[in-house]
């Protein structure tokens, strides 16, 4: 057993050092990959000019260019905007989520020890809660069971 310390430290360094040897080779090969694609994005605006530039004049094509990707970068902004608003109102809805179910946790604890002090409302908060299961179970079965598609 006391040999298995320091093998296992020289594996996590073996991995580790593979890893960031790894992570290093990636950045290099993503950043020149980036370089490419840039260029080659430059090119076809560049070419989507002149050809427009023979057809319609170099200050319209320009314009023309221009006025599209201020069209795109518009659009994204709204597709950003649409969808911070769905998470902000995602999170939103799970934070009262959260804090109804807390306040229930709040009230039933805080009722407790009444409940159990009173046989009479013990055994009926017993019989509540195994009816509660019961036609939740039974809900579940009979969706099962009624599916249409089946």
């Amino acid at each position: 057993m006391a040999g298995l310390g320091p093998l296992l430290a020289s594996l996590a360094a073996i991995d580790i050092a593979a890893f960031t040897e790894r992570l290093k080779r990636n950045a290099v090969l993503y950043a020149f990959a980036m370089v490419f694609l840039l260029t080659a994005y430059v090119l076809a605006v560049a070419a989507l000019a002149v050809y427009l530039g023979q057809m319609w004049g170099l200050p319209v094509a320009l314009l023309v260019v221009a006025g599209g990707a201020l069209v795109l970068a518009f659009v994204m902004l709204v597709w950003i905007a649409m969808e911070n608003r769905a998470e902000e109102r995602r999170r939103r809805e799970a934070a009262a989520a959260n804090s109804s179910k807390a306040l229930m946790v709040t009230a039933a604890l805080s009722a407790l020890p009444l409940v159990l002090k009173s046989r009479p409302l013990l055994l009926a908060s017993v019989a509540a809660g195994l009816g509660f299961l019961l036609m939740r179970n039974m809900g579940s079965a009979s969706s099962q069971t009624d599916d249409p598609a089946e």
